[in-house]
């Protein structure tokens, strides 16, 4: 799912960066409120419990998270 933010102007919404899509396509618009952006509409303890089910990725590298940029992106890792 691709998150593009916009203006809504004069009854049109109005990206607010470029939007590699063909003219004319159609789309389904999910509407979040300012400040409301990434947050889950779930209860804190309903995510733990489905986070549970599924069991920890022994081959990830132990500094994964410090490093994500690297492992994602390869760019260089941080000292």
């Amino acid at each position: 799912m691709t998150s593009i933010h916009a203006i809504y102007e004069n009854g049109v919404f109005r990206p607010t960066e470029p939007v590699d899509l063909p003219e004319r396509c159609e789309v389904e618009l999910s509407l979040v409120p300012p400040g409301e952006h990434g947050k889950s509409s779930r209860p804190l303890m309903e995510l733990v419990e489905i986070a549970r089910q599924f069991p920890p990725n022994e081959d990830r590298p132990s500094d994964y998270a410090a490093q994500i940029d690297h492992y994602v992106h390869g760019t260089p890792k941080k000292p």
